[in-house]
């Protein structure tokens, strides 16, 4: 998916997540896309008949994704995954990686 910035269409606006504020944003992934993120997911979603993705995602001021949608044909069917986030910790600092 690209950044917000990339795709004006994409900005779908500020909604209300469990009395939260939280930016709107929807695209579409082809599965070639995912290949170099994430290969297993790519075969798996491959062997199943994926060939992409529709999704929305719901951002909170701190950057934090509180909701993620996706919706596909799976095996010729409508198929989906929902999940919601919460209950966030403390922000915690840490080093990049080294190169190595």
């Amino acid at each position: 998916m690209r950044g917000p910035g990339e795709n004006p269409s994409a900005k779908k606006g500020m909604e209300d997540q469990g009395g939260i504020p939280a930016y709107r944003l929807t695209g579409h992934l082809d599965l070639d896309q995912i290949a170099s993120v994430d290969p297993r997911t790519h075969r798996s979603m491959k062997a199943k008949g994926v060939t992409g993705f529709d999704c929305d995602q719901w951002i909170d001021a701190q950057g934090r994704t509180l909701r993620f949608e996706q919706r596909m044909q799976v095996h010729g069917m409508q198929g989906g995954n929902k999940v919601a986030f919460g209950e966030f910790g403390p922000v915690e600092t840490f080093d990049a990686p080294s190169g190595g």
